[in-house]
C-alpha cells in the first residue's frame, strides 16, 4: 500500500512514501532515482492517555536534523516500537534501547529512509500540534524530514532562531512585583544572555514609579513590556461584542499604554497577550486595525476559545499563524516537557517563547538561567524584545537570484541573502487583501502589490516590509464606557494579594533554606 503518483496522472515523481506490512530491508523494490520513505501501516488509536514512554538517541549525523542531532530525549509514542532489522549499507539515524528505529541508505543517486513507527492517527477534533509537540513528536519527525528532503534547496527557509521569556501581569508600580525583582532580573538576564518581556495590564497604568521605569529604560536589552488585555476581566477578549464595542476596548487599552509610555519615557511593544489565552476569532481580526502588530497565544488556548473554526486544524505547523489577518505567535508554559518543546519549536522555525507568572520565580531566577543555558546551546540565536521578535516571522526562498519572501506578520524586518538581486513579496494566503511596502535603511519607500519584482539595488540589504490595509479603523471615533468600580477594585485586590502573600512566602522560603543550609555567603535565595 502506498501513495503512487506517476505518468498515469501526468505528475513528475519527486519522492515515494511506502507503507509496509512487515519488516525486511526490502529495498530492491525502491526506485534508484528518487528518495523514498518506508513506514509501517497505522494502527487503531490507543486508549486516551495510554502512551509508551521511550528514550531515543539520535545519531550525530548530517541526515538527522538540527536541533535533534546527537541528542538523547525521552518522549511518548502510541505503541511499543517494532525495532528495525538493519539492512546492508544502512546508516542508523536513531535508536531506542540501542536498537534501530530510523535508518537511511543510498541506492543509486537517491537516499532512502525507513522508520519503525507508523504515522499517528488524528481524530476529527485534533490538529497538527496534537501529534507534533513536546510530549509526542517521534512518529511525525521522519515524515516531516523526508518532505524537507524533497524540497531541497528550493524549499522555504525559516527565520533565525529566536527566543524570549514572558511573565504575565507585573506592572511598574514598584521595583518588585511578587517574586519578581526587576533590577535583579536585569542583572541575571545580562549575565545569562536572555530577555524577559512583561505582559502588563493597561488598567494598571494609572501610576508609574519613576525608579522602576528607569530600570526598564536602562536595561531595554534585557527587559521589555507588552500588552496584557485591558482590564484583565474574565475572558474579556473572547466575549461576544458589537464591532464598535470590541474596537473601543482595544483602543482604550492602547490609550492607557500610551499613558504609561509618556509617564515612564518607555516603549511598550504592540503585541497583545490575552489574559488566560482567551481570544476570539473576531477579536483577532480587530487587533491589527487597532495598531497591534501581533498577538501571542498558545495553540491550545486558540482552539479552546474558537471551537468549530476551520483554521484550528492546522495550528502549530508554521513559524507563526495568520488568523483573520492577525499574526499570532505561539507560547508555552514553564512546566512539563519544556526542553522537548523547545527542540520541536526550533525545528519548525517557531520562536521559543516560554511564559509564566511571578509565582514561577518563587525559588529564584534559576529557572530562567537553566532554560536560557539550554536554549543558547541550540546554536546561533537572538533574544529580542517582543516587537523585534514579532518582526522576525516570515518564510523565504531563492529562485536563481530572486528572493521570494512570505511575511507572516504585519511588519517584518528582513535581510535578503547577498546573492539576491531582486525581491518578490508573496501573500501569506490567497485571501490577502493588503498592499505591501518596503522601507530601506535610508528611508526609501516602495509600495508594491504581492508578486511584483523589486530590484534590490533600489532598496539595500536591510528592509522593513510593512502591510497596509485597504481600509482601517480610527481611534478618534471609538469611545469606551468608563471602567466599572468593581473591575478596578478587583485588580487592586489582586495586586495586593500578589504583593502581600509573596512577601510571606518569600520569608517562609528563606527560613526553610536557612534551616537546610541552602543560603549562600551573600544570602541569595
Amino acid at each position: 500500500m502506498g501513495f503512487i503518483y506517476g505518468d498515469d496522472y501526468g505528475i513528475q515523481v519527486a519522492g515515494e512514501i511506502r507503507f509496509q506490512g512487515g519488516w525486511s530491508n526490502g529495498l530492491s523494490a525502491v526506485s534508484e532515482s528518487i528518495p523514498s520513505l518506508s513506514i509501517p501501516r497505522s494502527v487503531d488509536l490507543p486508549v486516551a492517555g495510554r502512551y509508551v514512554v521511550i528514550e531515543v538517541k539520535f545519531a550525530d549525523h548530517l541526515a538527522v536534523p538540527d536541533p535533534f542531532r546527537g541528542r538523547t530525549v525521552t518522549t511518548k509514542v502510541a505503541e511499543s516500537i517494532p525495532f528495525l532489522a538493519l539492512g546492508d549499507n544502512e546508516t542508523v539515524l536513531a535508536t531506542s534501547q540501542q536498537r534501530p528505529i530510523w535508518v537511511m541508505s543510498r541506492k543509486g543517486v537517491a537516499r532512502h529512509f525507513r522508520a519503525a513507527l507508523p504515522l499517528p492517527q488524528i481524530s476529527s477534533d485534533q490538529n497538527f500540534s496534537d501529534v507534533f509537540n513536546g510530549e509526542r513528536f517521534l512518529e511525525m519527525l521522519p515524515l516531516l524530514q523526508f518532505l524537507r528532503e524533497l524540497g531541497g534547496s528550493n524549499g522555504y527557509q525559516c527565520p533565525p532562531l529566536r527566543a524570549a521569556f514572558m511573565l504575565d501581569d507585573p506592572n511598574l508600580h514598584w521595583p518588585q512585583y511578587g517574586f519578581v525583582d526587576y533590577r535583579e532580573l536585569a542583572m541575571r538576564a545580562q549575565k545569562g544572555n536572555y530577555h524577559v518581556s512583561f505582559a502588563t495590564i493597561p488598567i494598571d497604568t494609572w501610576y508609574v514609579h519613576a525608579a522602576t521605569a528607569d530600570i526598564f529604560r536602562q536595561n531595554s536589552r534585557w527587559l521589555s513590556l507588552l500588552v496584557h488585555g485591558n482590564n484583565h476581566a474574565k475572558e474579556e477578549l473572547a466575549q461576544i461584542y458589537p464591532n464598535a464595542t470590541r474596537e473601543a476596548l482595544l483602543w482604550q487599552a492602547v490609550r492607557r499604554i500610551e499613558r504609561l509610555e509618556k509617564r515612564g519615557n518607555l516603549r511598550v511593544g504592540r503585541v497583545m497577550v490575552p489574559p488566560h489565552g482567551a481570544c476570539s476569532n473576531e477579536m483577532l481580526a480587530a487587533l491589527p486595525r487597532c495598531g497591534f502588530e501581533s498577538a501571542c497565544i498558545s495553540a491550545g488556548s486558540l482552539r479552546a476559545h474558537n471551537r468549530g473554526m476551520s483554521w484550528t486544524k492546522t495550528l502549530g505547523f508554521f513559524p507563526s499563524e495568520i488568523i483573520e489577518g492577525c499574526p499570532v505567535l505561539p507560547r508555552w508554559g514553564l512546566t512539563g516537557s519544556v526542553k522537548n518543546t523547545l527542540l520541536v519549536a526550533a525545528y519548525l522555525g517557531q520562536p521559543m517563547i516560554l511564559r509564566g507568572h511571578h509565582q514561577d520565580l518563587r525559588r529564584g531566577v534559576e529557572v530562567f538561567d537553566e532554560l536560557a543555558k539550554f536554549i543558547n546551546g541550540l546554536g546561533d540565536l537572538v533574544w529580542p524584545n517582543m516587537t523585534d521578535l514579532s518582526r522576525m516571522n516570515y518564510l523565504w526562498r531563492m529562485e536563481g537570484t530572486t528572493c521570494r519572501v512570505k511575511p507572516l506578520g504585519t511588519i517584518i524586518a528582513f535581510e535578503p541573502p547577498s546573492e539576491a538581486a531582486e525581491l518578490i513579496i508573496e501573500a501569506p494566503d490567497t485571501s490577502d487583501q493588503y498592499v505591501w511596502r518596503t522601507v530601506s535603511v535610508d528611508g526609501f519607500v516602495h509600495a508594491t502589490p504581492p508578486l511584483e519584482h523589486i530590484p534590490l539595488s533600489q532598496l539595500g540589504t536591510e528592509l522593513l516590509i510593512e502591510r497596509s490595509a485597504l481600509s482601517s479603523a480610527t481611534n478618534q471615533i471609538m469611545s469606551r464606557s468608563p471602567t466599572s468600580a468593581w473591575l478596578i477594585l478587583r485588580r487592586l485586590l489582586t495586586e495586593a494579594r500578589d504583593r502581600f502573600f509573596t512577601g510571606q512566602a518569600s520569608r517562609q522560603i528563606a527560613s526553610s533554606q536557612i534551616a537546610d543550609g541552602m543560603v549562600g555567603e551573600q544570602g541569595d535565595v
